[in-house]
């Protein structure tokens, strides 16, 4: 199986942590697989969600019926970024653990201004992988760890870079 799904554990604990910021969010769910992520903030009133992946047959079977608050893109979320437009209230960043780095993806959203002002970035990676954003326009504003995954929630500006 090519898809790594969250557990619904760590994605229960990660919407505790948003709460309220879902509410009507514009979200974008990277690496999406299943869509796990944006599903669930679908679910809990986000207004829409855009899925992102180089295989987009998981989560396009999940979406049924949700046509009218979804999007879904095929490619490398490396090149779709760059053309991406809008703000996003919550970004979902999934990556297969250790395969990309985040500083490379956070200066892609930042130079694209793809985060909404105040919005948060939800970055899920292996506590065994090197985590560095020191040269980003991000700081880590609180981090989690559940098992092998430890979970960042990120805010633009104003942090420790």
């Amino acid at each position: 199986m090519s898809v790594r799904p969250t557990t619904d554990k760590v994605r229960n604990a990660v919407f505790s942590v948003l709460f309220d910021a879902v509410d009507g969010a514009n979200v974008l769910d990277l690496f999406c697989g299943t869509g796990s992520y944006g599903i669930e903030a679908i679910s809990r009133g986000a207004g829409k969600a855009v899925f992102v992946d180089t295989d987009v047959t998981f989560v396009k079977k999940n979406l049924k019926d949700m046509e009218d608050f979804t999007e879904t893109i095929k490619g490398d979320v490396t090149k779709i970024l760059p053309v991406l437009t809008g703000k996003f209230d919550i970004i979902f960043i999934d990556p297969p653990y250790g395969e990309y780095p985040p500083e490379k993806l956070l200066n892609i959203i930042s130079s694209g201004e793809l985060l909404a002002v105040d919005g948060t970035i939800v970055f899920e990676e292996s506590f065994r992988s090197p985590f560095d954003i020191a040269n980003t326009d991000f700081f880590i504003e609180n981090e989690k760890k559940y098992g092998d995954t430890k979970i960042f929630f990120i805010k633009a500006g104003g942090g420790d870079k």
